[in-house]
């Protein structure tokens, strides 16, 4: 059984000091995720990630292809209700902090940006 890798974000941007750079690199780091092959289980997008996962931002693109390749992507409800977000979600399950913390609990390994 390959392990589970779980992937947590917390922000659509990677770093600090440019949120443009930083939009760049986390378009980057969803387009190659899928170097992780099978191990790649699940995706948590929480805070200001679930944005990531909107009609408007380019990063969605990635995430509708680890979805199709059968990557879960969770996106925090709380958070999409909290950025008046929710009709624009476009790729993803809607979720809660039961799932997350559960999730967590689950994974073999855990990434947080």
């Amino acid at each position: 059984c390959a392990p589970k890798i779980l992937v947590f974000i917390t922000r659509d941007v990677i770093g600090q000091g440019d949120d443009t750079l930083g939009s760049r690199l986390m378009g980057n780091f969803l387009a190659t995720l899928p170097e992780l092959g099978d191990a790649l289980w699940r995706i948590i997008l929480v805070n200001g990630a679930v944005r990531l996962a909107t009609d408007s931002n380019p990063a969605s693109e990635h995430l509708k292809k680890l979805e199709a390749a059968g990557v879960s992507i969770l996106v925090c409800g709380t958070c999409l209700e909290f950025f008046k977000l929710m009709d624009s979600k476009v790729v993803g399950e809607v979720t809660n902090m039961l799932d997350v913390v559960t999730s967590q609990h689950v994974a073999d390994k855990i990434i947080t940006l």
